[in-house]
């Protein structure tokens, strides 16, 4: 049976015809537009039915991996309704605070210029769908190095157009976590770069949290399926955007085999409350799997 997955496809406009311009239920580019909480860190938004796409550790580095271009087509066919990047969209390898271990590894640093450029065109393929409401960018480790080298060296430039990554992306809303919250205001789902670590990283989120905890990260894409005295809850590993053989990880891992996958996982909500996450996996060998199916990426 062939259950390949039917997109919609949206009328193209008309020659000299201008397309109106998105409309998302918040501004995307105002932080003040979110709910919040902590000094802005931490943004929450109310639960709707439907998916959630996180986009997780991607790296971005030369073409646009498997996991990038399964993510684009998925959702134009399940239109979700918020992406959240959760950390490492930039990779910083030029301005890490570990030494660069031979010159072999700093000439294939790429400049901190063209990862910018970079990641900005590969977000921008989730900004042209204008059926999602919320985007947002959870800081991961490797995205806060734009900003600690800048402050280290130069503070004297704080305030200075430019000197801050979030600057550069004015259309994704900066955070350190995003929580999807119930109408009393307690958190349903939590979605974070990096909490516990570990193997077992998922298990102890939800164990230490009390709730649904996704992170990313670890480059691990899975999923644990806790139950207490409240009920189940998950705890998800987010994968990596980026294929595992990426230039950028060859000799930061020393060519070692690693247990890392490339993928993301796609949250579902109804009435009000998380139904449980779908993972979609980009093999090895380049097929990318999702619902039994091969998807064709």
């Amino acid at each position: 049976m062939n259950r390949e997955l039917k997109l919609k496809q949206r009328p193209t406009p008309a020659a000299g015809v201008k397309r109106p311009p998105v409309t998302r239920e918040v501004r995307v580019n105002d932080p003040d537009s979110y709910q919040t909480r902590r000094g802005k860190a931490r943004k929450l938004l109310p639960i709707q039915d439907g998916c959630v796409f996180v986009v997780s550790d991607a790296h971005y580095f030369g073409e646009p991996s498997a996991a990038h271009r399964a993510s684009i087509h998925l959702a134009k066919a399940l239109r979700p309704w918020a992406v959240i990047n959760n950390g490492d969209a930039i990779d910083g390898a030029s301005i890490s605070r570990w030494p660069v271990g031979s010159f072999t590894e700093l000439a294939a640093r790429p400049s901190v210029a063209s990862e910018i450029k970079l990641a900005a065109a590969r977000l921008a393929d989730y900004e042209q769908l204008d059926f999602l409401k919320f985007l947002l960018w959870n800081l991961g480790n490797h995205d806060g190095r734009f900003e600690t080298k800048l402050a280290d060296l130069v503070p004297q430039y704080e305030g200075v157009p430019g000197f801050t990554l979030k600057e550069h992306f004015p259309m994704w809303a900066p955070a350190w976590r995003t929580d999807f919250v119930r109408p009393d205001g307690t958190s349903e789902v939590v979605v974070q770069h990096r909490f516990k670590g570990g193997m077992h990283a998922g298990q102890s989120n939800v164990l230490w949290s009390g709730t649904n905890y996704v992170t990313g990260h670890d480059h691990m894409l899975k999923a644990y399926s806790v139950t207490n005295v409240h009920g189940l809850h998950w705890g998800i590993h987010a994968g990596t955007m980026a294929p595992i053989d990426s230039p950028l990880f060859l000799h930061y891992t020393e060519d070692r085999p690693i247990n890392w996958q490339e993928g993301f996982p796609i949250l579902w909500f109804r009435g009000g409350r998380f139904i449980g996450p779908e993972l979609v996996h980009c093999a090895p060998d380049g097929r990318v799997l999702f619902r039994g199916e091969v998807l064709p990426v």
